[in-house]
Order: structure tokens, then sequence, then C-alpha cells
């Protein structure tokens, strides 16, 4: 019975080396529920986990001919599940920072709250138009870094450029804007930054 199982098994890995939709299925019927439990361990987020587990075999599917057995299969699919978790919690992480620091604003809000909103809209708009005219490039890396929360390294891996050029992008970006804003501090210019692109 057990011969038969692996037999079966190397077949798969074939089948899922080939290309072939049973050899996907096989793998994603055996490996699903597992790799939803462990996302979900991490992230106690049902609904996210399995999001996670499935693009875990859509990324795994795209490189299907470089697995030479069972083994390497599950334990890419982990380590894609479990990076992927790490993501999403950074990224909540952030989001949380952000909303306390709307949080913060709103307590410190003037109490007529007409001139408050006036000021802020008005904030709001030259820093849009400010964005806007920055480069390209620079308006690329600012979305990576401060929106998507992404590492250099991974910027610069996704764009196809050395992290070295993200790094010369990102400064660029900050020098044109803090022209702009020359009044504020850095701390509460890139505190409005990130407040603002969350709000659009």
């Amino acid at each position: 019975m057990v011969t038969l199982r692996i037999n079966n098994e190397i077949e798969m890995v074939f089948s899922f080396q080939k290309g072939e939709e049973k050899g996907f299925d096989f793998f994603f019927l055996e490996l699903f529920p597992s790799l939803c439990f462990f996302a979900n361990r991490l992230l106690n987020n049902r609904c996210e986990a399995e999001d996670i587990a499935s693009s875990a075999f859509i990324k795994i599917w795209k490189r299907h001919s470089q697995f030479k057995d069972a083994k390497n299969i599950r334990s890419y699919l982990y380590q894609i599940v479990r990076n992927d978790c790490i993501k999403f919690l950074q990224q909540k992480e952030r989001r949380l920072k952000v909303q306390k620091a709307i949080e913060y604003l709103t307590i410190v809000e003037t109490k007529d709250n007409v001139e408050s909103d006036i000021i802020r809209t008005e904030f709001f708009s030259a820093l849009y138009k400010a964005l806007n005219s920055l480069p390209i490039e620079c308006r690329k890396v600012f979305k990576m870094l401060y929106i998507d929360g992404k590492k250099v390294s991974e910027i610069a891996g996704e764009l196809k450029i050395s992290p070295s050029t993200v790094k010369s992008q990102k400064a660029r970006g900050l020098a044109l804007l803090r022209k702009k804003f020359i009044s504020l501090s850095f701390f509460f210019f890139l505190l409005l930054f990130s407040i603002f692109f969350c709000c659009i």
C-alpha cells in the first residue's frame, strides 16, 4: 500500500513537472488544507490564509518544471506561504500605525472643524500635485516603499534595478518633495504623506 502511494506520488511529480493538470490537482488537493491551516496559525485570519495558500500554488505552477520531487514541492510551498504571511503582517502593522496617527491628528484637531478641514484639504491638494510632479521612477519607488511596505531589495528585484538605484530614487523624491513643503518637519511630512496615500 505504501509502495503504491510512493509510486503514485512519483508519477504525479512527473505530471507536475510537465505542466499537466492532473499533477497540479494532486498536490493542490493534498497540500492546500494543510497550507491554509499553517497560514491561519500565523495570521488568525481564515480568508487571508486561504488567499495566500491559493497564491502560493499559482506562484509554484509558474515554475513547475524546476521541481525534482514531492518534498521539494512541499518545502517550496510552505516557504512561499510563510514569507507571504510575514509580508501581510508587516503591512498590517504599518496600517495600524497609520491609523493611530490619524486618530492622534483627530484628537489634536482644532475646535473649528470647518477651518481644520479646509487646511487639510488644501494640504492634501498641494501634496497630490507635488507627488504627480515627481519623475515616474520616483513615484514608483515611493509607492512601493511607503504604500506597499516593500523592502529595497524587493523593489530592486521587481523593477529590475539595483538597490542603490532604489535608494537614489527615494532620496531624490524626498528631496524634491521637501523643497515644496519646507516648513514641515521631516517626521510630520512623512506622517501626512503616508496618511494621504492611504486615503486615495
